[in-house]
């Protein structure tokens, strides 16, 4: 079956990975499942995730994520083409794809202003996720996960808490042309260090 990354609404919540379709040149859809999550239920009262300690000013996610996440350089490098971009927002923020239609190749890349409690509220809403790995990018506490899968081969989502009440997100799917050579965790870690570096850059 061929792949598309969408931006869904699902029984488990807002997500930012979507589930299978056809290829098409239209902006991906709403679908009824996903691989990887942003839930905007309820966030924690406990601290669940480290204190972020050199957070980035709220600021640097004032324009929309189709603007200001990557370059149209960084996107060729990603897709190997400067795809289209499509506006994805839904309930946990603004989001943002960039896919390659030719092989479904997919970034998607979101300001979580819809979770209140950031990095923490993701931690709660995904513990139970079949991968759920708590990490580090580039200083910032982070969150690797994937609903369904124990070992993602196809879907990987990251969480980055830029300050301790804010989060952004960001999902890559591998291309058919790909599948089995490419692990999209280790890309989705690429593609977040770069977000972060053009953050880090708008902070200045």
């Amino acid at each position: 079956m061929n792949r598309r990354v969408a931006a869904s609404v699902a029984l488990v919540g807002v997500l930012l990975i979507g589930g299978c379709s056809s290829h098409s040149v239209t902006p991906p859809v709403a679908t009824g499942a996903g691989s990887g999550a942003a839930s905007v239920s309820t966030g924690s009262s406990a601290r669940l995730v480290p204190t972020v300690s050199s957070p980035l000013p709220v600021a640097v996610i004032s324009k929309h994520p189709c603007d200001s996440a990557l370059t149209d350089a960084q996107v060729k490098d990603l897709l190997g083409e400067i795809s289209p971009r499509f506006h994805t927002d839904n309930q946990a923020g603004l989001l943002c794809q960039w896919q390659k239609q030719s092989t479904g190749a997919t970034v998607a890349i979101g300001w979580l202003t819809g979770l209140k409690d950031g990095l923490n509220q993701v931690y709660a809403n995904q513990k139970d996720d079949a991968y759920f790995q708590p990490s580090e990018i580039e200083g910032f506490p982070a969150l690797v996960y994937d609903i369904t899968d124990r070992k993602p081969d196809t879907n990987c989502a990251i969480s980055i808490g830029i300050a301790d009440k804010v989060a952004i997100d960001v999902g890559f799917t591998v291309g058919t042309n790909r599948s089995g050579k490419q692990n999209p965790c280790d890309a989705a870690k690429v593609i977040a260090g770069m977000v972060l570096d053009n953050l880090k850059a708008a902070a200045r």
